[in-house]
């Protein structure tokens, strides 16, 4: 609901403000780690807030409907098994640990990243360690919807996101994407072997 507010806000900015929201809410290491200017976070914001705003404003409408369309999909599910709180502190500690994952792998200290992405792969790690064998429909390119295993669906994906990591080409944070994920893996193993000793 955050994402798709801040998105429905900025998009309604000319050009160059709608710009300059996205540098100022968006990760940008040369500023967080080194002299580079970086516009300031409202309301007297430090700027290591940003580790985790940029996981909530989109550079394109098509970057906001995927994301929020996994969000969708398997949210829900991974917030009833988490609670509110546990969930929005995976979703936050996988937006921080993302833009790391990208920094520390070299992202140009000058560039900007936005986008959920990070932060969604955690909810993806997350289901696929509580429902690994929940039904996912997908609809095929012929019109023919089949019901596939949470496990194939998300490993299949990740196992994409592992090989473009290294043959990726354009702006998707592929690394985010697989730090995000072993957060949620990690965090949801955690939690189920808390629970599991009460």
């Amino acid at each position: 609901m955050v994402c798709v507010s801040a998105h429905v806000a900025v998009a309604g900015l000319p050009f160059h403000d709608r710009a300059g929201v996205l540098q100022a809410f968006g990760f940008m290491p040369s500023a967080l780690f080194g002299n580079s200017f970086q516009p300031a976070l409202p309301f007297g914001l430090p700027g290591w807030l940003t580790l985790v705003t940029y996981a909530f404003v989109h550079g394109s409408n098509a970057h906001l409907i995927g994301n929020m369309v996994v969000l969708f999909v398997f949210g829900s599910a991974v917030e009833d098994r988490l609670g509110h709180r546990l969930f929005a502190v995976t979703y936050g500690a996988a937006a921080v640990v993302g833009a790391l994952a990208e920094w520390l792998a070299g992202l140009q200290a000058s560039q900007v990243i936005v986008g959920a992405s990070g932060a969604i792969s955690a909810v993806l790690g997350a289901y696929i360690v509580f429902f690994p064998r929940a039904k996912i429909g997908l609809l095929l390119p012929i019109f023919v919807s089949v019901a596939v295993r949470a496990w194939a669906v998300i490993g299949g994906w990740f196992l994409f996101d592992l090989v473009m990591l290294f043959v990726g080409e354009g702006n998707v944070a592929w690394r985010a994407h697989v730090a995000g994920f072993g957060v949620g893996v990690a965090l949801a193993l955690a939690f189920r072997l808390v629970h599991s000793r009460n």
